[in-house]
């Protein structure tokens, strides 16, 4: 059992070497701490400051799409961000759509669509038997847009003015998608500080992962792709089933394809901020309905994540078992425990560097020793539980039995 939990650990721990290979590889995207080029920025809502001709010609047209179901409260925060933003309109198109909401969201991006003339809005008032919401919702804007660039976020995030540009400018040549970081705030509790903290984690990995041109997980409050390639990977056919999946499952099936390469827009100005869960019941069901296709992805990814989950089962185990059997398995899950813990924050340190998230590590060792128990429940419930979306309840069998095969 021992000479088990030590092959896991040092398979985790090979692991997190091989992604820190990409946390030290900014390649060819916009990936790490770029320099901003300053020539290359207009002023607020297009009023130009000192932006030639031809940087104007090399900023492509962006599409950026935002789906909102009863925001009434949050999405107005959200508008005040997005007219702030420096990217010239001319070359910003803006599509708002209100999915099902029963709210005040569609009068809110009524009056915003009036006053902007490079916005519009789409209303959607039913669902799809087989085609998840969200996705839906995403795909009828695509198609509705022309810009060459996908720019997604949600209602509730609140990005800095500089957010466009930067997720623009990772769009050389090569490059067909770009994943970004949405960090939480406010963190003015230690719980939520704990939260931030493990959702700076899927980034960091999300991160290393791109570096090394083995992209993992993304999130749809800050991705960009381009418009063609949703296209030819035939948009979210194959996926469309699955109720969550519109950016990690998409994010598969664009590096499966092969049409190109996948960045990290890490540089903190590419930053979309999101709010935490207000709750536990709200953390609960986001954490849960994140961990029903965990055993749906292709065969690598899905036996490595059951390998993590073995590790982390058998050092929850072991802590328990302090209590209850004696001081003989101290010494092995405190060993493990701390070499785990060591490397992931030696990781950790490199990716909140990159990210400009070093405040971030004061809760690490708390984190560090609740993060087998988080691993464990939610792996198992996602598989099992219902859970909430926007009002909706599912569960992950129903997932799977609506889902077609997912490309693998």
């Amino acid at each position: 059992m021992v000479a088990l939990l030590f092959t896991l650990t040092l398979f985790y721990l090979g692991l997190l070497f091989w992604l820190g290979f990409g946390l030290r590889r900014p390649g060819n995207t916009a990936f790490g701490r770029l320099p901003l080029d300053r020539r290359l920025l207009p002023g607020v809502n297009g009023n130009e400051q000192q932006t030639t001709d031809d940087a104007r010609r090399m900023m492509p047209t962006m599409a950026l799409i935002v789906c909102a179901k009863n925001e009434e409260r949050r999405l107005p925060r959200f508008l005040r961000a997005l007219v702030r933003q420096q990217y010239p309109a001319d070359k910003l198109e803006i599509c708002l759509v209100d999915d099902r909401s029963r709210d005040r969201t569609g009068e809110i991006i009524e009056a915003f669509v009036a006053a902007h003339s490079n916005a519009a809005s789409l209303r959607i008032d039913d669902t799809v038997p087989g085609f998840a919401p969200k996705k839906r919702a995403i795909d009828a804007a695509i198609r509705r847009t022309s810009g060459e660039i996908i720019l997604l976020t949600d209602a509730d995030a609140e990005p800095g003015p500089l957010w466009i540009h930067e997720m623009a400018r990772a769009f050389k040549p090569q490059v067909v998608m770009v994943c970004g970081y949405s960090p939480y705030f406010p963190r003015q509790n230690f719980w939520q500080k704990i939260l931030a903290l493990e959702y700076f984690s899927h980034a960091a990995v999300a991160a290393g992962g791109s570096g090394i041109g083995r992209p993992l997980t993304g999130v749809g409050s800050n991705l960009a792709y381009r418009r063609d390639a949703y296209f030819r990977i035939g948009g979210f056919d194959g996926i469309a089933h699955w109720i969550s999946g519109d950016d990690d499952l998409l994010l598969h099936k664009m590096r499966k394809a092969q049409i190109g390469e996948i960045g990290y827009a890490a540089h903190p100005a590419a930053h979309a901020p999101v709010r935490p869960p207000a709750s536990w019941k709200e953390f609960h069901a986001q954490r849960t309905r994140y961990a029903s296709k965990s055993l749906h992805y292709a065969p690598a990814l899905t036996l490595s994540l059951a390998l993590i989950y073995l590790l982390n089962l058998s050092i929850g185990a072991g802590i328990v078992a302090i209590f209850f059997a004696g001081g003989k398995f101290f010494i092995p899950t405190a060993a493990i425990l701390l070499l785990k813990a060591f490397n992931e924050y030696l990781y950790l340190r490199r990716a909140a560097k990159l990210f400009g998230e070093e405040k971030l590590l004061a809760v690490f060792p708390i984190a560090a020793l609740l993060h087998p128990f988080y691993v464990v429940y939610f792996a198992a419930r996602g598989q099992f539980a219902k859970f909430s979306w926007r009002g909706e309840k599912f569960t992950a069998r129903q997932n799977a039995e609506m889902a077609e095969a997912v490309v693998s």
